[in-house]
């Protein structure tokens, strides 16, 4: 989000600016220059709240002008057209900087101030959103400025109430770090405005195949105006998909608190398939952004560039390429193993094809989704902040073939098939500060290099923390190594293994903290480990994990295991580092009727690397994890009839 490089002149600077209106306004009487300002404000936002009109920025126009805060900042944005360049606000509206300052420009330069200093500290676009004065507060805490100078403590005019929003609010997300970049969430408690039903989406022909004339049911418009600039806001009733089609790259989508369905797309509720969006739910503790499935839908929030590659579209003689939004063009399921159709071609996207960019997902709660919720494929920059994924079957947040991106301050729930929040055949990614629970997998790290898991509570999953090295995703990211656990809290983690039947993951036993399995050159370090009943950190060869099931290792290389993969599925040089584990391993196997045959490895810590021919532990160390009796076992005397040696330190 756009942060305003605008500084706002207060008293001491108010004789300039009163003798620049005056220059500004010369040659035009000042009530004609207020109704084209109105207009484009109108325009630009809507309508104007409460049917304030010259009221929005004035306290009188006549005879002499005066401004609140709203208009003495919107003012001195204008105004700064006429000053030597660079202006502050040249391109703030996502605009080419041109050295001229449009009204756009001026309107969005300014949304990131509190012009009103109300005490909640609610910023302009937070006003305006919300229906409120971005210029008047409540009661005898307003100032006044002239061309001459200013007055305080006065109070703001009747009738055009409600001056702020409900609550004390703030700035940044609920639950959420703020705007990265920008003003933030709302905060607070609800403002005015009810929740006003579902939302429809509009038969918008968009980018990506999303829309199409034929699909209108029924929504209101969003007001064309909105358009033609960088911020697009959406309420109840209103599509989402609408906004997001017609905005150019570059376009904040601010949606208001209510629910929202889309039906539009068959499998996908929404589509981004350009770069520079920023989505941003207006939620709050009373209200949020919920967006639903609707009428069997699979998948909710899809980021990936537009156009199938050439490579990988199917053979359809006569028929037009396949849109990426498409997915069932493609696929038979949207669940793992995402199988495809006879006659699309076996090959994934590579580094020279398509990517977007600087994608941003804020505040919003996608619920009830048939296989996932908010998925992203070769993005390059993204920020998924507070976004709530509500049963969601297979997996809630999943960004795959994507790079540089941070997932903080979510949540993630009710992935039962498979994974709460799952990062594959990614780089360079931040997870911090999610709660994930009531799933098969709490976080999920595959194939991945460069991640960051730090400070996230995992509880009441399969597997709290699953690292792995898979083989049928080793063409599309060979190697998973530096993916590093800091300061998380993994516990309760026993629930009954729900993924599907005969997938990898079925197999795995329930009760694990974190499994790293063929996982290189990470850390564990600083977590809290405790209640989890089979293991509480286990590093494991993937051949070793996976050798009493159907997905065992074959002696020799195939199509289902290259030949790379078994020559990196050792897990090696892996730091275990100050950790604390508490109550683990109490209940390794709990259901008769579906035994657990890795029981004799249950621990604290469980070390599952084949010893010699290869090096004693494969540079794994293990060092001040707490309590200092913590249980150990590996399979070393198990495999050499040797006495076990102490675990390794880290040197």
């Amino acid at each position: 989000m756009r942060i305003t490089v605008f500084k706002r002149p207060w008293t001491s600077c108010a004789l300039v600016l009163g003798s620049a209106l005056a220059v500004f306004f010369v040659g035009e009487p000042p009530a004609n220059a207020n109704s084209g300002i109105r207009n484009a404000w109108v325009n630009f936002y809507g309508p104007i709240p409460s049917g304030a009109n010259c009221l929005l920025c004035h306290f009188e126009t006549q005879p002499s002008p005066s401004w609140n805060g709203y208009g003495w900042d919107l003012a001195s944005a204008i105004i700064d057209d006429i000053l030597p360049p660079p202006q502050t606000c040249d391109g703030a509206d996502g605009s080419t900087p041109d050295n001229n300052i449009s009204l756009d420009e001026a309107f969005a330069c300014i949304e990131g101030l509190n012009s009103d200093n109300d005490p909640g500290a609610f910023s302009n676009i937070d006003e305006i959103l919300q229906s409120t004065q971005p210029g008047w507060t409540d009661g005898p805490n307003n100032t006044i400025f002239t061309q001459t100078g200013s007055t305080d403590n006065q109070t703001p005019p009747a009738g055009i109430d409600p001056y702020d929003p409900g609550g004390t609010g703030g700035t940044g997300g609920v639950g959420g770090t703020g705007g990265v970049g920008g003003t933030g969430g709302v905060g607070g408690t609800a403002g005015t405005g009810g929740v006003g039903g579902t939302a429809g989406t509009g038969g918008v022909a968009g980018t990506g195949g999303t829309g199409g004339d034929e699909c209108d049911p029924g929504h209101d418009r969003i007001p064309p105006g909105q358009f033609q600039r960088g911020t697009i806001v959406v309420k109840p009733g209103q599509s989402i998909q609408e906004a997001i089609d017609r905005a150019q790259e570059g376009t904040r989508i601010f949606v208001h608190g209510g629910i929202y369905e889309e039906p539009c797309n068959p499998t996908n509720g929404l589509n981004i398939t350009k770069s520079g969006i920023h989505l941003v739910g207006q939620s709050n503790s009373q209200k949020r952004v919920i967006f639903r499935s609707t009428n069997g839908q699979r998948n909710g929030i899809v980021i990936r560039p537009p156009d199938v590659p050439e490579a990988m579209q199917p053979d359809r003689p006569g028929e037009e390429p396949l849109k990426s939004t498409d997915c069932m063009g493609c696929h038979t399921d949207m669940g793992p193993p995402f199988p495809l159709l006879p006659d699309v071609p076996e090959v994934m996207p590579t580094e020279a094809d398509p990517w977007i960019y600087d994608i941003e997902v804020r505040s919003i709660t996608i619920q009830g989704f048939r296989n996932n919720g908010l998925n992203t494929e070769h993005v390059d920059g993204f920020v998924f902040d507070d976004v709530e994924s509500i049963d969601n079957l297979n997996y809630g947040i999943f960004p795959v073939l994507s790079r540089n991106g941070v997932i903080t301050n979510s949540y993630s729930t009710g992935s039962t098939l498979d994974s709460a929040l799952w990062v594959e055949t990614s780089d360079n990614v931040l997870v911090q500060g999610n709660v994930v629970e009531n799933s098969t997998n709490g976080i999920e790290v595959s194939n991945s290099d460069d991640i960051l898991v730090v400070d996230n509570e995992m509880r009441n999953n399969t597997i709290g923390a699953a690292i792995l090295l898979l083989p049928d995703i080793w063409n599309n990211h060979p190697g998973a190594k530096r993916i590093d656990l800091y300061n998380n809290w993994i516990h309760d983690n026993n629930r009954p293994n729900g993924a599907r039947p005969g997938s990898i993951l079925g197999f795995f036993p329930a009760g694990e903290g974190i499994l790293f399995a063929g996982v290189d050159e990470s850390v564990i370090s600083g977590n809290l480990v405790e209640r989890n009943d089979f293991i509480g950190i286990a590093i494991a060869d993937y051949c070793g994990a996976l050798s009493q099931t159907p997905f065992r290792c074959p002696d020799v290389p195939d199509d289902d295991f290259p030949l790379g993969f078994l020559l990196d599925q050792a897990a090696e040089n892996n730091s275990v580092i100050g950790n604390v584990l508490l109550d683990n391993s109490t209940n390794p196997d709990p259901d008769p009727n579906n035994p657990n045959p890795f029981a004799f490895a249950a621990a604290d810590l469980s070390l599952l690397t084949v010893p010699p021919p290869f090096p004693p532990y494969h540079g794994n160390c293990y060092e001040d994890n707490e309590p200092e009796d913590a249980s150990f076992f590996s399979l070393f005397e198990f495999a050499t009839g040797q006495p076990q040696p102490p675990p390794p330190p880290c040197l």
